[in-house]
């Protein structure tokens, strides 16, 4: 051994004569004598290691093998990654519904591995109805699964041997079966391991598969949890409000004013002149506001407060790149590494300190809490698992509470989305699970929680008395939600029709235009609308064809839906019918000279659309009333305030302001 380790290291240095690792081996092998090397005989003798089936399970797995046992790990010993300890070998066995079968001899911990990613990958496809036929290979036994997609979650295991042509297959298996036996083999595995080698605690490959042994523990048990909760007191969260009994219903005057004609007359022109142009180096466009009198722009390492009518720096502050929430004391900044800064806006200065815990994997996210006998308070995400409610005063904490039931992580190991909505006193939460939940802002208490098997992704819609959500929609299988946002009881819920395209994503949250509520689906072909009547849930329209690009960015307004695309197109859709109103071709812009962000902006009754440059459209009728060109900025953030003026940020750093001139239009 020792002859040969010099050779591969000589050789290996003639060819990278400049390694200094190699150097080093090779010196150290020139000192080693065989001679001097004393070898220990083994007298520790292989102990059998039995993981028998369990007969009451749908699915089982077991093994045996030889395992000898290891010598304690001295404490505080640096952990190390030691795949060669794992690599022995054993005789596996599978059964389900009374018939077991040998798989071989193979290596069990190589084995437990890819099953359990075989069975997070089932129970994944499972939740959307996906088909799929997988096939892994994982120590020395070749496993699968086949399923049809639309048989709820069954589908069909298979094992056999690495080059061999028949295989052994278990039919009509579901897939919480197939997690659960490969979460109980693996378990078993590591508890067997660890009770007769303890340094193998500090193997960083078995610390790997432990760790996510607990997240998918967690997320298993998550989808079979049975805690729905209703509010039996949903009056003390509704708004108190006095109605006029001789005002006219809002379904009424809906109905007029889609009866009414649309209008026939030229509209008012609107001009822009260019005001200022600022350039903020790394400038951060989720942390840039128009607040009042003021545009407050943030950046890799400042932060800016500009007078919107001239452009002149008020204030600047040293500040690192953070997430910024507006509050009615200020802007607060919230730090990856768990520091909450809120600055003032009237000299930029730090007027509250607050520190939680980091949030890692993905940035932290926070809502505001106030009003008229409300407290203020920032609620901000701490941890992986936690909100905290700061109060704005003294930054002091108010309550902290879980967001979410189970782990972190999903089933494929990346970070929850998380998505806060905030009404009155009640803040809504979805966290990329099975559950949707209302906190008490104020307390910090579960108000009512409701859950569905598939997974609330997206951000919820709130509009007549009603919150929208939408359960998957990931590629696969997704359903709408109606809840009643005080009680948190279901009203309806409706299968969202995927159409030809199976594979169909929903593209943003529910949207809310007339009677009906619509969803976005994205596929290959582009953006289609399905719309369901809001009262009931039934299915009002669905478009027969795309009707945008797949990059749209859709708004419901009164009785219309408005998308626009990044290919230049402008689309409006009637809500009761699904009919297109009108079309425009903005013109197709440069490849990389789109804006980041398509959303239009409504204000004082005109569209303003992001596009090259902005056009203005009246919403009703698409009728153009200007453009603001030539902007020389890409709108990929685009503000506008009461006056109709418009500022435009560009992400390479440039600000840009427009005012709209005076106009003429006639007095009846």
């Amino acid at each position: 051994m020792v002859a040969s380790a010099r050779e591969a290291a000589e050789l290996a240095r003639l060819r990278h004569p400049r390694d200094l690792d190699l150097r080093e081996a090779c010196a150290a092998l020139a000192l080693l004598d065989p001679a001097d090397l004393t070898v220990e005989p083994a007298t520790l003798t292989a102990q059998e290691v039995r993981l028998d089936l369990e007969d009451d399970a749908a699915l089982s797995l077991g093994c045996e093998f030889a395992l000898r046992p290891g010598r304690e790990a001295p404490a505080g010993e640096v952990e190390r990654a030691d795949l060669h300890a794992l690599l022995f070998r054993g005789k596996l066995r599978a059964s389900a519904r009374g018939r077991t079968v040998t798989l071989g001899v193979a290596h069990p911990f190589l084995f437990a591995e890819r099953f359990l990613d075989l069975a997070a990958r089932a129970l994944e496809t499972a939740e959307r109805e996906e088909e799929v036929n997988l096939r892994f290979e994982g120590g020395g036994v070749v496993m699968g699964i086949r399923s049809s997609g639309v048989t709820g979650g069954i589908v069909a295991l298979s094992f056999g041997e690495p080059g061999a042509p028949g295989s052994c297959t278990f039919p009509s298996l579901a897939a919480h079966d197939l997690l659960e036996a490969a979460l109980t083999f693996g378990q078993r595995l590591v508890r067997a391991l660890v009770r007769r080698d303890r340094a193998q605690a500090s193997n960083l490959r078995l610390g790997a598969f432990r760790r996510r042994l607990r997240d998918l523990v967690n997320a298993f048990h998550e989808s079979r949890l049975e805690d729905v909760k209703v509010n039996p007191r949903p009056e003390a969260y509704r708004p108190g409000r006095q109605v006029d009994p001789t005002a006219t219903p809002l379904a009424s005057r809906r109905s007029e004013t889609a009866a009414s004609p649309l209008p026939t007359s030229a509209p008012a022109r609107l001009r822009y002149s260019p005001r200022w142009r600022a350039l903020v180096p790394g400038i951060d466009l989720r942390g840039t506001f128009l607040f009042g009198d003021r545009i407050l722009v943030g950046a890799a390492s400042e932060s800016f407060c500009l007078d919107r009518a001239t452009g002149d720096v008020q204030w600047r502050v040293a500040t690192s790149r953070a997430t910024s929430v507006l509050t009615p004391g200020g802007v607060a900044r919230l730090h990856a590494d768990g520091q909450v800064h809120l600055h003032d806006f009237g000299n930029g200065e730090i007027t509250m300190r607050a520190e939680v815990g980091p949030r890692i994997g993905a940035p932290p996210a926070g809502v505001v809490v106030h009003g008229v006998g409300l407290p203020r308070l920032l609620v901000v995400t701490e941890g992986e698992r936690h909100l905290v409610a700061l109060d704005l005063a003294h930054g002091q904490a108010r309550w902290r509470a879980p967001y979410t039931a189970a782990s972190r992580r999903s089933t494929g190991g990346a970070p929850r989305s998380l998505r806060l909505k905030r009404m009155g006193r009640l803040l809504f939460v979805t966290a990329g699970d099975s559950a949707l939940t209302a906190l008490d802002a104020v307390h910090g208490n579960v108000v009512w929680r409701t859950r569905d098997p598939l997974r609330f992704r997206g951000p919820v819609t709130l509009g007549h008395e009603t919150l929208y959500a939408i359960a998957g929609g990931a590629r696969g299988r997704a359903r709408l939600h109606a809840v009643d946002p005080y009680s948190g009881e279901v009203r309806w819920t409706s299968e969202i029709p995927a159409g030809a395209e199976h594979r169909a994503l929903v593209d943003g949250p529910p949207i809310l235009a007339g009677d009906v509520v619509t969803v976005a689906l994205r596929d290959r072909q582009g953006s289609t609308l399905v719309a369901f009547d809001r009262h009931s849930g039934d299915l009002a329209w669905r478009s027969s064809g795309p009707l945008a690009p797949a990059s749209s960015s859709w708004l419901g307004i009164d009785d219309l839906f408005i998308g626009n695309a990044e290919t230049g197109d402008l689309v409006g859709v009637e809500a009761d019918s699904g009919k297109v109103r009108y079309r425009h071709v903005l013109g197709r812009s440069v490849e990389g000279d789109g804006p980041r962000r398509l959303e239009p902006v409504l204000r004082s009754g005109a569209l303003f659309v992001p596009h090259t440059d902005v056009h203005v459209f009246r919403p009703r009728d698409g009728a153009p009333l200007g453009t603001v060109a030539p902007c020389d900025a890409i709108p990929d953030l685009l503000r506008v305030d009461e006056r109709c003026d418009v500022y435009i940020a560009e992400e390479s750093g440039h600000l840009v302001s427009f005012g709209a001139g005076p106009r003429l239009s006639l007095v009846r």
